[in-house]
């Protein structure tokens, strides 16, 4: 058996530590984490609750692995507490990124620099989630998905397989915009098909549903639901042929 490598610095309450596992300067592992063979720990990494990293993780400085959701008063929602942080084999979590309790991430996939995935939701395997992403509570993105940097994923979106989501894409999940209670049934954001593109800049707007292998132009702004296999673009966004002027 190989040791596992500790530096002095770092606080290590757990003893679910496997082999040739390297926990850098300053880390803050808690007691009922599970660290599986050749995870890696870079400085500054703080891990807290109930969380598995699976064989082969890496974690890059600052992050943080099963943060609590804040139960501040301004806050309409009220958010679940508690639940299980899993990341599958070979993960990778950027410098800075925070993962809330109850998150699955899949194996393989990458999560950014600085991007943000709220309690609840569900990652697939190989997936992207970008520098600066933000992905709100509750969602689910299919296997193969990439979301690039700087957009945001609103509560309740749900994602197909193989979708390509492009910078600065916004997603909305509040019609009410914010002058109303939080209420789940009312609170949703997108319901998105298999193999969808969304261009740079594009925005859409709560419960639109984007069909199978359909494509949303950049800087659209889509107030309808989109048929599959169907290419829309403008403002209001509208169907049209991909050779139109």
């Amino acid at each position: 058996m190989t040791i596992a490598v500790t530096h002095e610095s770092a606080v290590v309450e757990s003893a679910h530590i496997g082999e040739r596992v390297v926990i850098g300067p300053y880390c803050v592992v808690g007691p009922d984490v599970t660290l599986e063979d050749d995870v890696r720990l870079h400085s500054h990494v703080v891990i807290s609750g109930d969380v598995t990293a699976g064989a082969g993780v890496e974690v890059y400085p600052g992050a943080v692995l099963g943060k609590a959701p804040a139960l501040s008063a301004p806050l309409s929602r009220v958010p679940a507490e508690g639940g299980a942080v899993r990341l599958g084999p070979d993960c990778s979590v950027g410098a800075y990124a925070v993962i809330y309790e109850g998150v699955t991430v899949g194996r393989d996939s990458l999560v950014g620099d600085h991007a943000g995935i709220r309690e609840g939701c569900t990652i697939g395997s190989r997936c992207i989630v970008g520098r600066y992403v933000s992905v709100h509570p509750d969602c689910d993105v299919g296997d193969g998905s990439r979301i690039y940097d700087h957009a945001h994923v609103a509560s309740g979106t749900r994602m197909g397989v193989d979708c390509f989501i492009s910078i600065h894409v916004s997603m909305a999940s509040d019609n009410a915009l914010g002058a109303l209670p939080f209420a789940p049934d009312r609170v949703r954001g997108p319901a998105i098909g298999d193999r969808v593109s969304v261009g740079s800049g594009a925005t859409i707007i709560p419960g639109i549903c984007l069909g199978d292998d359909s494509t949303v132009a950049a800087g659209a702004v889509v107030t309808r639901d989109v048929e599959a296999k169907s290419f829309v673009r403008g403002v209001p966004a509208r169907a049209c042929d991909r050779d139109s002027e």
